[in-house]
């Protein structure tokens, strides 16, 4: 019978201690190799064949079923087109309303609608709205209007027949304030979901789409400002754009035609940047612009050249689309009836206390 000393003893315990510190120190450095192996991978693995990335969008929107129509995206990548040259990019065209009124959301479904229609060069199609229309039945929200339930029912419907991703966003942070929801907090609070965009363009609802392609023009004619870069000239000093921030605390209404640019530059901070068209610019002041743009058709000098793409309407003092002054009237009605069949809006009550 061998006895071992107390230092025998207390040098195989330290050799023991010694063996497993070793192994779990080798067996740490083996599962970091294997991390760095497939990160290189993953790093040099080959980028999807998609020159445009499909939106996703986290913000609870109720309509998970919509999807991106790409067709257009084949049609127009690698055109030859002069216009796109300068200007390949992911955009979007965004429509909002902070109100729900049926006309207006009506309108901007028969955007979505003629935008599909007619095809376009942008990718992606955007409707921003109170997340609260999602929850008619809370609480603390008020009943809807069954023209407005409707609306909402047929938009709902439309975001997937047009392929328009539905933005819900809380404006709890500002209600809560006391401060009534209006289109710039709505922007101003939702904005941060065009951050996967290079430039994201609102255009007024209601209104009516003439010609996509001299919508499109605002986005492909000419250079964007898009985010703010001392060596590009254009993001600082554009001739095309005018730089307008977003004043939601002062504001209640939007410009309507607004161009947007969120972008993160670094360290927690988002830049976001907002401007108009310069009405000025010859041949691009009134790609989009009001009734007054309009040629009505029975005019005997009628110009097609000289139509807006889009024209943003007015509204008299009682909060409806004036008709006075207004030639595309009587043809805006029609596309609403087309697009909004069984909805009645000759009786329209705006729900202004929701």
């Amino acid at each position: 019978m061998v006895l071992l000393t107390l230092s025998t003893a207390s040098s195989i315990i330290s050799m023991g201690v010694i063996f497993i510190f070793t192994f779990l120190l080798f067996l740490s450095g083996y599962v970091l190799q294997q991390q760095s192996v497939r990160s290189v991978q993953q790093a040099l693995k080959p980028p999807p064949d998609s020159s445009y990335p499909l939106a996703r969008h986290g913000s609870g929107s109720t309509y998970r079923n919509a999807r991106r129509d790409t067709s257009y995206d084949q049609l127009y990548h690698g055109s030859s087109n002069d216009r796109q040259k300068g200007n390949n990019g992911n955009y979007a065209y965004v429509q909002l309303l902070s109100t729900p009124d049926p006309s207006n959301i009506c309108s901007a479904i028969l955007f979505f609608h003629n935008l599909s229609k007619n095809g376009t060069a942008v990718q992606d199609r955007l409707f921003m709205y109170p997340q609260e229309w999602d929850q008619p039945s809370s609480s603390k929200n008020k009943k809807l209007s069954k023209p407005v339930s409707k609306a909402i029912s047929l938009l709902r419907s439309a975001s997937i027949k047009y392929n328009i991703w539905l933005l819900p966003i809380d404006m709890t942070a500002a209600t809560s304030a006391g401060y009534a929801p209006t289109d710039t907090k709505l922007l101003r609070l939702g904005q941060i979901q065009f951050m996967q965009y290079d430039s994201v363009l609102y255009v007024q609802t209601p209104g009516l789409l003439l010609d996509t392609g001299k919508l499109d023009d605002l986005f492909l004619s000419r250079p964007l400002p898009q985010r703010y870069d001392q060596n590009r000239r254009d993001s600082w000093d554009n001739e095309a754009w005018i730089s307008m921030p977003l004043k939601a605390e002062r504001d209640n209404a939007l410009p309507p035609v607004y161009l947007v640019t969120v972008s993160n530059v670094g360290a927690g901070q988002v830049e976001a940047r907002g401007h108009i068209p310069n009405g000025t610019l010859p041949g691009f002041g009134q790609l989009a612009a009001g009734p007054g743009a309009a040629q009505p058709s029975k005019d005997d000098i009628y110009d097609e050249d000289r139509q807006p793409g889009y024209v943003f309407f007015e509204h008299d003092r009682d909060g409806h689309v004036r008709w006075a002054g207004n030639p595309l009237y009587g043809t805006w009605r029609a596309g609403l009836r087309e697009v909004c069949d069984g909805l009645d809006l000759d009786d329209d009550i705006h729900d202004d206390d929701l």
